[in-house]
């Protein structure tokens, strides 16, 4: 008897000691709370970048793997749980390059010495010889001579443009200028032209500020005449050899031959060459003057396209190894709904110091990381779990503009355009890719800004950041503001903000621009504006379902159980972009399974609505035959039936 009276005290006491205990804030007071002085510091940010890229960090180098570690004591002393996951994957480095050129008589050869050069007062200058020789990753290797093309940025339409030239460039290397398209597109054109090699160099008009008297790195911000820009031609997506699986130990994996058959490595050597190196070379180019457009910076020589006089004799050989690379994860458990994950993240190696590319991202993700351990010491907990992540080898409420603190961040995007713009997530060249095109997982960018004159150079350092790109970090805080905001407003609202009517919207209006396209063909869209109608209708619906559930929240709710509704609401909102992927993926390229947005099939920085279609349309306009027609016809069915799945999704049906 004594044992039970003792139970019911307790009992009573929990009840009493509740209810005098105060209701925890609301989550609304800690995103307030997040975006306030109190947690922002850009002497912080400042101070991770600059540990960030102190050396030369590529994939696979130790310093890459001592930057690593630093991200992950900063997330752990932020109290957020954290782990290295490592992984062995394919990586290569330049062997040996070799560029000569050998004008026509009587001037005597050049051969460059492809180098980036320090400048006085280079803080660098001990760790200069860490970076890595100017070359291209997973570039072929191979000795090739030829004489020049200039084939300006090496697009489609740049070749075209030489074909109504009469010029022909089999059989000879290009030269092109970096600035429109990928890198790896434009050697992978310059092989499908039939050219033997190809060499991109950065041109003044583009880096360099005009040429004149402009002045350069370290005074000015644009590129000094010795900058190269450098990078990956790989046109795929991961490691080269593990396609589709992880590249964990002794895996299997694809031999060198069953790479390039696969498609996606280049077939011809290329290097990245400075500007000055490259009107050296443009020099010695003769034939027909190159148009008006396709002209240099206002004291260039006059550009012409060839083919040669001027020969190039062009040598790589490049180091194909396994290397291990670095993932930093964290993660903050939810608490309501740890099974849902919210991922913020961007990648952390560099091709050279990285101060733009990657690493203010990374800066900016330690900052939002020291944030929310900040409010986990509030009293903060997620509604869902959020990961944050630092990759290896690749808003609710008002933020304060930094570049006018009158204004807020949104008044300063809604007046710069108008409207406020939002890019869709089509490229294929960056961390989303994966996500986006490969899964069908809903994502978004940001960034402040766009391309910088250094971009994957020796001169991308933390002093150009400090004097051009960013003097006082305030536009670090402001990107960890709006970041963290997104990730707070996704982790901790009831209902997942997604709206699909303006994707309903937007997909009627790029079918329309889509009809007006191919309006002198027999091609039938009305399948595909359809399900356009039945999605609008699915997302209409959706809509009122979550309009009702919230006008009768209260008690009655627990007994109709809306929690469980609101859960079933929102996986049909996650699961929807999913049903707009196709297993078959992208003809040709089929990694790539999103069938509303995706890369062009020509310019993998570039995005493409309905990729599919669009690629098949330039086929048929090349072939101009029944059967490639019809393949276009199929491809706007394939679209519609995704478009339909995903309304199907909507509505909770089966799909």
């Amino acid at each position: 008897m004594l044992k039970t009276a003792t139970t019911i005290f307790l009992g009573l006491a929990t009840s009493f000691t509740f209810l005098l205990i105060s209701p925890p804030p609301p989550k609304s007071f800690y995103h307030s709370l997040y975006i306030s002085t109190s947690l922002s510091d850009n002497t912080s940010i400042s101070h991770h970048l600059h540990t960030l890229t102190r050396r030369p960090h590529a994939a696979g180098s130790e310093a890459n793997a001592e930057a690593a570690a630093y991200v992950l004591s900063i997330f752990t002393s932020s109290n957020i749980k954290s782990h290295i996951a490592s992984y062995e994957v394919s990586l290569t480095y330049p062997s040996s390059r070799s560029l000569t050129l050998i004008p026509p008589p009587p001037e005597t050869p050049t051969t460059f010495n492809l180098r980036q050069e320090i400048y006085d007062g280079d803080p660098y200058a001990d760790v200069a010889d860490e970076v890595q020789p100017t070359f291209h990753a997973y570039a072929k290797s191979g000795t090739v001579s030829g004489l020049v093309v200039y084939v300006n940025y090496g697009r489609i339409v740049d070749y075209s443009t030489l074909k109504e030239m009469g010029v022909n460039v089999s059989g000879t290397i290009v030269l092109a200028r970096y600035g429109e398209i990928y890198r790896g597109n434009i050697v992978k054109n310059a092989y499908e032209e039939g050219a033997i090699g190809a060499l991109l160099y950065t041109d003044r008009k583009d880096y360099g500020g005009g040429g004149g008297d402009t002045r350069w790195f370290p005074d000015e911000k644009w590129m000094p005449p010795s900058g190269v820009q450098v990078g990956t031609v790989y046109n795929g997506i991961g490691d080269p050899t593990t396609p589709g699986w992880a590249s964990t130990g002794n895996c299997e994996r694809l031999s060198e031959e069953e790479v390039e058959k696969g498609g996606d490595v280049p077939l011809i050597p290329s290097l990245p060459i400075s500007g000055a190196d490259g009107e050296t070379i443009l020099r010695s180019v003769g034939g027909d003057v190159a148009h008006e457009d396709w002209q240099g910076s206002i004291d260039a020589p006059t550009y012409r396209v060839g083919p040669g006089p001027g020969i190039i004799n062009l040598s790589y050989t490049g180091n194909q190894i396994i290397g291990t690379i670095q993932n930093v994860i964290g993660i903050i458990e939810g608490a309501e709904e740890p099974d849902r994950f919210v991922i913020l993240g961007n990648h952390r190696d560099a091709w050279t110091f990285g101060a733009v590319d990657p690493n203010s991202g990374t800066a900016a993700l330690l900052e939002v990381a020291e944030r929310l351990g900040k409010l986990q010491k509030k009293g903060w907990k997620p509604r869902r779990t959020i990961v944050l992540c630092n990759w290896d080898a690749e808003e609710y409420g008002l933020v304060q503009d930094p570049e006018n603190s009158s204004q807020t961040i949104y008044d300063s995007w809604v007046d710069s355009s108008n409207s406020p713009p939002i890019g869709r997530l089509g490229d294929g060249g960056s961390d989303f890719a994966a996500f986006v095109q490969h899964v069908g997982i809903p994502a978004a960018a940001m960034f402040f800004g766009g391309g910088y004159p250094v971009y994957h150079s020796m001169y991308d350092d933390f002093v150009w950041m400090e004097k051009f790109g960013d003097p006082m970090f305030h536009r670090h805080v402001a990107v960890g503001s709006v970041w963290g905001l997104v990730a707070l407003w996704l982790a901790d609202e009831e209902f997942l903000p997604f709206n699909y009517l303006s994707y309903a919207k937007e997909l009627q209006k790029s079918t329309k621009d889509l009809k007006d396209e191919i309006s002198e063909t027999d091609i039938s869209l009305n399948p595909l504006f359809k399900s356009i109608e039945e999605l609008h209708k699915a997302a209409t619906t959706m809509n009122n379902q979550r309009k009702e559930i919230i006008e009768r929240k209260g008690w009655t709710s627990m007994w109709n159980k809306d929690h469980l509704k609101v859960r079933e609401l929102n996986d049909r909102l996650m699961m929807a972009e999913r049903a707009f992927t196709d297993k078959d993926g992208l003809f040709g390229r089929s990694w790539y399974k999103h069938l509303i947005y995706g890369p062009s099939k020509h310019d993998d920085y570039g995005s493409k609505t309905f990729p599919g279609i669009d690629d098949a349309i330039e086929k048929a306009k090349n072939l101009n035959t029944a059967d490639s027609w019809r393949a276009v016809q199929h491809e706007v069915w394939r679209v519609s039936r995704a478009v339909k799945h995903a309304s199907l999704v909507l509505n909770g049906k089966l799909t």
